[in-house]
């Protein structure tokens, strides 16, 4: 079968790291990418695999750009075309139908949109959405069990919604004592000192000001620890972020190390993880990816947070510094009493159990074979 995937963009994101797991692990069939925008991160990444990558560098008001879309997917004579977020879902569903196939299957990854923190167009886009989930897509897949509770409220059609978990492969994603030791050089921190630690974009949904006031609080407290903060625009020159740090009186605590291309060194070599953030989660990857590693973690119940951690680390409310560092406090005390070791063993454990990568792999697969069976 010839799958075509439609994506906003191929830069560091949930959507974009599943998409290219499913490249590299389904191999019964062919895959073709289309980025909405230009490359980026998963560019290289999809390109060593052999899969075809086009760009169509889309501009908000280069609309005539669809044509350009519409003929690319008629050349390329897909069995079925599978979108991946709002955008996508919107211009490419509407493209592919106007290409003539009937075959599409939306991929929602959002858990929920603020106004005043998401763009206009995108939040007017899902409302558009709502009308053509009747209309354009076969079936709409969304990774979170919040995620269908919420998309049946907005008004999808609900006899299409199917929940596919985001999976990982525990090969890659596992205990490595020796990129702890690795990771800790590098940071140049002392072996005792409790390291934290958060992969995030820049962005107002992760939320990096909560955790900066939660961290000032276990500061105000007299409590050690140092954070490293990864991601996209997680820099020096980065004035906002630096200037929050200042604020929250952070600058000796806290290493910014941008983006990184070795998480399983990151999540190895931090003792905490902590996902800060507010609203917009659906299945958030680094939070079983730290788990994976056996790094217990502290999320904000955002999402499928809390379903992703269970009983494994703590979970709190989001927007709440005083909850959140609560929460982290704990976290460092079982360090010391040993208990984080135990909670390491069962982090590992439950993504195993659960959310293993062949799991939605298969999964996707079924959800295909479904819908290109079907004659109309």
């Amino acid at each position: 079968m010839k799958v075509v995937h439609i994506i906003t963009g191929l830069n560091d994101g949930g959507a974009e790291h599943t998409l290219f797991k499913i490249c590299k692990y389904n191999i019964v069939n062919k895959h073709i990418v289309i980025s909405l925008s230009g490359s980026g991160k998963y560019f290289p990444l999809l390109n060593k695999l052999g899969i075809d990558v086009y760009f169509l560098n889309l501009k908000i008001f280069q609309v005539y750009k669809i044509f350009f879309l519409i003929k690319l997917i008629r050349s390329l004579k897909p069995d079925l075309v599978q979108t991946w977020l709002v955008h996508a879902d919107f211009f490419g569903g509407i493209a592919a139908r106007l290409a003539g196939i009937k075959k599409v299957i939306w991929n929602v990854r959002y858990s929920d949109v603020e106004l005043g923190k998401t763009k206009i167009l995108t939040i007017l886009i899902m409302k558009i959405l709502v009308l053509l989930s009747f209309i354009i897509p076969k079936l709409i897949i969304i990774n979170s069990k919040r995620g269908i509770k919420l998309y049946e409220a907005k008004g999808y059609d609900k006899k299409k919604l199917r929940l596919i978990q985001n999976g990982y492969d525990l090969s890659i994603l596992k205990i490595n004592k020796t990129k702890k030791k690795r990771f800790r050089k590098k940071i140049k921190i002392k072996k005792q000192i409790p390291l934290i630690g958060n992969v995030a974009r820049f962005d107002p949904k992760k939320d990096h000001s909560n955790l900066l006031h939660a961290l000032s609080l276990l500061k105000y407290k007299n409590i050690n620890f140092f954070c490293v903060l990864v991601g996209s625009k997680i820099q020096t020159h980065n004035t906002k972020l630096i200037s929050e740090i200042k604020r929250f009186k952070l600058l000796r605590n806290i290493k910014l190390l941008g983006q990184s291309n070795d998480i399983t060194e990151v999540m190895n070599g931090i003792d905490i993880y902590v996902q800060s953030s507010s609203f917009g989660e659906g299945f958030p990857n680094v939070v079983a990816e730290s788990m994976a590693c056996g790094t217990p973690c502290v999320v904000t119940d955002v999402g499928d947070a809390l379903n992703i951690v269970g009983k494994t680390g703590w979970v709190v409310p989001p927007k709440n510094p005083y909850k959140l560092a609560k929460g982290i406090e704990k976290g460092i005390y079982e360090m010391q009493t040993k208990q984080l070791d135990k909670k390491s063993h069962k982090a590992r454990l439950r993504i195993k159990k659960n959310f293993e990568i062949m799991k939605m792999v298969k999964s996707y697969n079924n959800l295909w074979d479904q819908i290109h069976k079907k004659n109309n």
